[in-house]
């Protein structure tokens, strides 16, 4: 009796770590991806690399497989490798469906803000291609998402999108997994992140710096998408940072990711701060952490009220975080204990926290080792591990 992962989108890499995170705790779990070619930022090979893994079956669909061939493959794997219950994402998982898979389903955020609905084209998109691209969306994209969250036994999903969830499935069942991350005794954490903050003021050449790592989608129209990250605000909030604090030797560092980069530089222009703004390249999951330690503070996002890593992975940094989630409570099921972010999008209050926290080393102590100890007891991988056995516990899978 075994479980499957199963994506056709493979959200940067998470999926994999979910499998790997799984079978390291001795709950074998096997994997498909039916994106194994992708290279960009939200692939598994750029976050892990050319990884070979025995529980890694995304090998035996090849490029080109028809429909039929992938559910009679699905079907044969279900039936060689005993699997009984499974996790999937992505507008493919209703293939699981026809290969005798019942699955839950774990939205991660425009599969099912946008693709059950209308086309999104983003900025510059030409006119010939909406038109071409409009049918393909409709019958294609649009059709196989709903029927992958139709197909579902049970949805994961965030608490902004219930009302959504409702509009395309309203009796669908919900499940919650927390997020997963590796955490350091407090202790080795402490040593690590005085010298991360070490190392990289040394290169940039700052006191204390303050980090994002989310990508840059907020301008124009995309204010309106899920997808919005609120960069904006950041950066504003940055800028009142420095007029109230009156720093010199502080700098935000910014990844160069995302279609609204050059916005977010010509904001920050304006705003006459962008001397004190470090950009980076794209890092890997795992690399981001040293950035996560040596911030004074991180940010989450500021668009779509939602917690996701940007927001988590610094908490098991020990490092305090401001982001934007809205609601406390839902009445979806969500964390039991409300993560210690300060919840604001409003550059104003950010930029007094900001200043508070800095400025109050015995308080900033205190936020920190907050931090730490919610991750360890909400997001540890023993934590996600007896979470995942919990939602699988009520039933089997297979039909």
């Amino acid at each position: 009796m075994n479980y499957l992962i199963f994506c056709s989108f493979e959200v940067g890499g998470l999926p994999f770590r979910m499998a790997e995170i799984l079978n390291r705790h001795g709950v074998k779990t096997f994997y498909i991806s039916l994106e194994q070619g992708a290279s960009g930022h939200d692939s598994t090979q750029f976050h892990y690399g050319d990884r070979c893994e025995d529980w890694d079956l995304s090998y035996m669909f090849t490029k080109g497989l028809s429909a039929s061939k992938k559910i009679n493959l699905l079907n044969q794997i279900r039936k060689e490798y005993d699997i009984f219950f499974c996790f999937a994402t992505g507008n493919k998982a209703y293939l699981l469906e026809h290969a005798g898979i019942n699955y839950k389903y774990w939205s991660y955020g425009s599969d099912l803000d946008q693709q059950c609905f209308a086309p999104v084209w983003p900025a510059g998109y030409a006119f010939w291609k909406k038109i071409i691209g409009y049918p393909y969306f409709i019958f294609t994209t649009r059709r196989e998402q709903r029927k992958s969250v139709y197909c579902a036994d049970s949805m994961m999903i965030a608490p902004y999108q219930i009302e959504t969830c409702k509009t395309i499935s309203p009796d669908k069942g919900l499940f919650f997994l927390p997020h997963f991350i590796k955490i350091l005794d407090y202790p080795a954490l402490v040593s690590k992140k005085e010298e991360s903050r070490k190392d990289i003021c040394e290169k940039i050449q700052a006191d204390y710096f303050f980090f994002s790592s989310s990508r840059h989608f907020w301008a124009g129209k995309k204010k309106a998408l899920s997808d919005n990250k609120g960069n904006d605000i950041i950066i504003h909030s940055f800028a009142k940072y420095l007029r109230l604090s009156n720093a010199h030797m502080v700098k935000l560092i910014l990844v160069e990711k995302g279609p609204d980069v050059d916005e977010s530089k010509l904001l920050a222009r304006n705003l006459g701060i962008d001397k004190f703004i470090v950009w980076i390249d794209e890092i890997r999951r795992e690399e981001l952490d040293k950035y996560y330690q040596g911030a004074a503070i991180c940010f989450g996002q500021f668009g779509t009220p939602v917690i996701t890593f940007t927001a988590i992975e610094p908490l098991s940094n020990a490092t305090p975080c401001i982001s934007f989630f809205k609601e406390k409570s839902s009445g979806i099921p969500f964390y039991k204990e409300t993560p210690p972010i300060f919840n604001s999008n409003d550059p104003d209050k950010i930029a007094n926290v900001m200043s508070q926290t800095v400025m109050d080393r015995n308080n900033y102590d205190n936020l920190s080792h907050k931090a730490w100890l919610w991750a360890k007891n909400n997001c540890s991988e023993e934590r996600f591990v007896e979470s995942f056995l919990e939602v699988f516990s009520d039933k089997e899978a297979i039909k």
